[in-house]
């Protein structure tokens, strides 16, 4: 942002707060028993015990008072509820999509698709596939296979996001009845959470047109990704527009309502097929509730179609990535390898690259674990050996919605920095219990 003079001042918050809540610091010692009860993982912090929360931006977010107001018009019958055609109107509005179901999360939503759309010993090929989305794939006997662009290596190079063209068509070429779908996620979660260009999801459309492939849009934050373009791509286009034509490069899509919903639960299922629509109501009725609202209250229905009209708001989206950079480049000039161009969610620590003197122990979960210690901060982990998506342990510190200013972050970033600068000191990790499934966030550990 400029000012008269043309001098570059930091963005402020295009918001003001009017309910706060309290939080508090605890004891250095008491940090120390917190964290080791929980096993060193830091997913398993009790919130009560946490000072500055950077776990994750899913359900995380403040609500406006706009949301907050239209809580008070819900109608809570059985099915077919004003708020359900309500969030109809608005999602069809945003994404040209008229099919749609809500689930209660994202989770939901992945395991009706999924169950849906992935055949045993099918491949799920992709840019980059969250966690939960690659254990739903392999519950159902499918593979994921992520096909991360060639460029991702490339310092300066922005939309990391990408996924390989030329190994997606020698896919569906060497194996072309194996592949069930084409699923990009935007932006890409496991790939620090960098945007997709709309180039790269055009040349998609067309190889999935030529070998008569769907494409699933995982589009859970949209509204970042639609605002890389606009900045980067074209911008002289509107996000609007721009968010338009992403949703119709895509046959299906579905989206946690937890993220740029802007709500605390939710997801959305869309899809342009009549009778793919009715099939996967049926199994909707089954696992989460009455297809008018997959098991959440009408006031929820309200509060998201809300929420999807306040997150494609320029200046709000313009603050949202500032805000996320401000933290990226205090930590970049710290000398903090960090994932870069920062993406629009959060930013991602190399945690293998930082602790590289570890022999064996999972370095995200230890350098989280002590960023706790230091300054009461919940950071989360992901990637590394417990993940099965092949990238390094990252920790990822996401900011929620609407809820820091960057005085929080900038005590984030002092904490990190000490942690730094002890970190011959922190001692590795090894497994003392691990799940079968999504060990990410359920693992605990022992120091060594």
């Amino acid at each position: 942002m400029s000012c008269s003079n043309g001098d570059k001042i930091l963005r402020p918050e295009p918001f003001r707060i009017k309910v706060v809540e309290r939080v508090s610091l605890l004891p250095f010692e008491e940090r120390k028993r917190v964290i080791k009860k929980a096993g060193f993982n830091p997913f398993l912090i009790p919130s009560r015990d946490v000072f500055v929360d950077l776990l994750s931006d899913s359900g995380t977010c403040a609500l406006s008072n706009e949301q907050l107001s239209i809580l008070m018009l819900g109608d809570e019958s059985f099915s077919s509820q004003r708020g359900y055609f309500y969030l109809i109107e608005k999602v069809k509005e945003i994404t040209g999509f008229d099919y749609v179901i809500p689930c209660h999360q994202g989770r939901g939503a992945e395991n009706i698709l999924m169950d849906m759309l992935v055949k045993k010993e099918g491949l799920v090929v992709s840019n980059g596939l969250f966690e939960t989305t690659r254990a739903h794939i392999e519950m159902r006997g499918g593979e994921g296979i992520d096909l991360p662009t060639p460029r991702i290596k490339e310092e300066d190079y922005l939309f990391k996001g990408d996924i390989s063209l030329r190994k997606l068509r020698n896919i569906l070429k060497s194996a072309p009845k194996k592949v069930n779908f084409i699923l990009i996620t935007l932006t890409n979660n496991s790939q620090g959470g960098r945007p997709v260009s709309l180039h790269n999801l055009r040349k998609v459309r067309e190889i999935a047109d030529e070998f008569r492939k769907p494409v699933v849009l995982d589009a859970s934050r949209f509204a970042e990704n639609a605002y890389f373009i606009y900045k980067h791509e074209l911008p002289g286009k509107s996000i609007r527009a721009i968010v338009r034509e992403m949703f119709s490069l895509s046959d299906i899509f579905y989206l946690s309502a937890k993220k740029n919903g802007l709500s605390h639960s939710g997801a959305i299922i869309g899809v342009k097929s009549r009778r793919l629509y009715e099939n996967l109501s049926s199994l909707t009725l089954f696992f989460e509730g009455f297809p008018s609202h997959g098991g959440l209250p009408d006031r929820d229905l309200l509060l998201i179609a809300k929420g999807l009209e306040e997150i494609i708001d320029e200046e709000y989206l313009a603050f949202r990535i500032e805000q996320v950079k401000f933290l990226g480049e205090k930590l970049r000039e710290a000398g903090i390898p960090v994932l870069y161009p920062f993406g629009g969610h959060a930013v991602y620590i190399d945690a293998e690259k930082l602790l590289s003197h570890f022999k064996n122990g999972f370095p995200g979960y230890a350098f989280a674990s002590e960023v706790y210690v230091e300054g009461g901060v919940r950071v989360g982990v992901f990637g590394g050996k417990l993940s099965g998506g092949g990238t390094p342990e990252y920790v990822r510190l996401a900011i929620p919605h609407r809820v820091y200013t960057n005085s929080h972050l900038l005590w984030v970033v002092d904490a990190v920095k000490r942690v730094v600068e002890r970190k011959r000191e922190i001692r590795e990790l090894a497994l003392s219990y691990s799940p079968p499934r999504l060990r990410t966030f359920l693992a605990r550990f022992r120091q060594v």
